[in-house]
């Protein structure tokens, strides 16, 4: 469920109108206290300071409320130039003299203040989007966060290589110590099957590392209080607000119960198959017989399954036929068709 305020603009906060408007009140305020003790301020010239006070709060409200259309990074950049600006203005002042004629030092040293600060905030502002906070934190925490979570379903299965090739995959790829302990485990297996897998699970994972444009990183890291290899995956995901990519399907269930971002493979590759419409005509090869009497059943390149409507006496040909039906289930897309020689001429003309 989301915040109640979620979609809010921060400048459409009701507090933060309050706590501006008290701000140029209480600077008003502090501008009238110290001209009303002031011994050389006339009264007449007391309002003058009050509303030179007022319009200067005023004006700093104006620019705190334009920097909410500023990044992280040049804020700091500017405060950097700011930084910089007014430590060059200390050291100039160091070589003034200070006991000239007709020379005002206290006005010198507020106008090289002035000047020098603004001139390093705006050339740190210019040049804020040169540079690269990434490569700055390549090697910190920081940047883990948002990273892509490979599961070991995904390495057996291979697919994800011709995804990064693709280019549909950006950012950092993260294949947890503990999903590769895995595919070990399973390369070691007496069983051929799991041996087979585990082989290409650790094939395919040293691929994806030398895919160029891809960058992949081995994480080592564990939770040795969870056992399972989900839960790993998960509690993982959880930390770095990462995004899981996984076929599993009940995997990808949970994840989505727990409010973690799933990429599910096979749901990306069933959106990517051949739409084919009622009534379409298409062209299929009846490999094997179907469930029900004198079905006959086909494939598209896609692997999408045909079922065909009397295409029993059509096995090991390749016949046209029109699309009846089209039935979506958790297992992917099937279509019933019927041929096209079966159906009434004028349907066919």
């Amino acid at each position: 469920m989301k915040p109640r305020y979620a979609n809010r603009p921060e400048n459409d906060t009701p507090f933060l109108r309050v706590v501006r408007l008290m701000f140029i009140i209480i600077v008003t305020f502090m501008v009238h206290q110290w001209a009303l003790h002031h011994p050389y301020i006339r009264d007449f010239d007391r309002y003058i300071y009050v509303c030179c006070g007022a319009m200067a709060a005023i004006v700093i409200v104006i620019i705190e409320s334009q920097i909410r259309h500023a990044y992280p990074q040049e804020l700091l950049i500017g405060l950097f130039g700011l930084v910089c600006g007014l430590s060059t203005s200390v050291l100039i002042q160091y070589v003034i003299p200070e006991n000239q004629p007709h020379y005002n030092t206290d006005m010198t040293r507020y106008s090289l203040h002035l000047f020098l600060g603004y001139f390093g905030i705006t050339i740190g502002l210019r040049n804020a989007h040169r540079l690269d906070f990434k490569s700055l934190l390549a090697h910190t925490e920081d940047r883990l966060f948002g990273a892509k979570i490979l599961d070991t379903s995904v390495l057996i299965d291979g697919r994800i290589i011709e995804i990064s090739d693709a280019g549909f995959l950006e950012g950092l790829i993260v294949i947890p110590s503990f999903v590769i302990n895995e595919l070990q485990i399973l390369s070691d297996s007496e069983d051929y099957l799991k041996r087979s897998k585990g082989r290409r699970g650790l094939d395919l994972s040293k691929r994806l590392q030398n895919t160029v444009g891809c960058e992949v990183e081995i994480l080592e890291e564990d939770f040795l209080n969870l056992a399972d290899v989900d839960k790993k995956l998960l509690a993982l995901s959880k930390k770095y607000e990462g995004t899981l990519i996984t076929m599993d399907f009940n995997l990808s269930k949970v994840a989505q119960i727990e409010g973690i971002q799933v990429m599910n493979i096979n749901q990306l590759a069933q959106s990517l198959k051949t739409v084919v419409l009622p009534g379409e005509e298409i062209q299929i090869h009846i490999i094997r017989e179907g469930k029900e009497t004198n079905q006959g059943v086909g494939y598209l390149d896609d692997g999408t399954m045909v079922v065909v409507e009397n295409g029993r006496k059509y096995m090991g040909k390749t016949v046209d036929v029109s699309a009846a039906s089209v039935l979506q289930t958790s297992a992917g897309r099937m279509i019933f068709a019927k041929p096209l020689e079966d159906m009434p001429q004028s349907k066919t003309a």
